[in-house]
């Protein structure tokens, strides 16, 4: 037989057991602040993932993110430039929604040795080559050996019908316009490199990126609500695209009913 004594302890061992299972499942808010260990700055932009339920969100600008878990999920940070994180919430015992503090060490990138080729396309190669043989050309200008005297004294063509100054005027109508078409390519080329370079730092992989838009067609709408200006992405660091980015999508957020 079971004393009355025994059943209490038992009963209660179980009520325990219920709220320690009851507690693991329950869903929780997990709230903290990124920090590098570099220089101590916040982090924003930051790509938080929960890996066991697939939800995720990233950092604001002050560094900050909430993202809701379970009592045993990983959740994975990753951001360029710096080292993948995990936090591992099984022994992660803290009030709901109490900011903790995460640190991100920087990612130091060694890349293998390439070689540049200056050339956008062939027709900028070919282009660079026609202005380099125009260059190296040899030029045969026009003098007087013997200063002449008197206007009869210079020796002329009367059958060809040109001025005394036709020559020159030859020789500066050709030079200028090599000048005026190497000049134009000169622009065309800074002019090409430039756009490469906002292609590069702004295109719809770095926005999926900063924001967590999966497709590519609500990643383009997303540039056309924001975009940003050309003078200011061609000058802007990482940091400051990711910002501008940020506050964006913050802006257009829908409002929380």
């Amino acid at each position: 037989m079971i004393s009355r004594r025994n059943t209490i302890i038992f009963s209660t061992i179980l009520l325990f057991v219920g709220i320690a299972f009851s507690g693991s499942a329950q869903i929780k808010l997990l709230k903290a602040k990124i920090i590098s260990t570099k220089d101590s700055t916040r982090l924003a932009g930051v790509h938080v993932v929960n890996n066991n339920t697939g939800h995720a969100t990233h950092s604001y600008t002050d560094g900050t993110f909430i993202l809701p878990y379970r009592q045993g999920d990983t959740i994975e940070l990753s951001s360029i430039g710096f080292k993948d994180k995990l936090i591992f919430t099984q022994s992660l015992f803290i009030p709901d929604a109490i900011e903790i503090t995460v640190f991100m060490e920087p990612e130091v990138y060694v890349l293998n040795p390439v070689n540049v080729n200056p050339f956008g396309s062939k027709d900028e190669f070919a282009d660079e080559f026609k202005t380099r043989e125009i260059e190296g050309k040899e030029v045969e200008i026009f003098e007087y050996k013997d200063q002449p005297k008197t206007l009869e004294d210079v020796p002329t063509d009367l059958n060809a019908h040109i001025s005394l100054g036709s020559p020159i005027t030859f020789l500066y109508n050709k030079f200028s316009k090599e000048a005026k078409e190497k000049k134009k390519l000169s622009k065309a080329k800074e002019t090409n490199a430039r756009e490469r370079e906002i292609q590069r730092k702004y295109n719809i992989d770095v926005v999926k990126k900063i924001t967590g838009i999966e497709s590519d067609s609500d990643a383009a709408a997303f540039m056309k609500n924001c975009p940003l200006e050309d003078d200011f992405v061609y000058r802007a660091a990482e940091y400051d695209i990711v910002k501008a980015v940020l506050e964006c999508q913050k802006q257009n957020a829908p409002a929380e009913q």
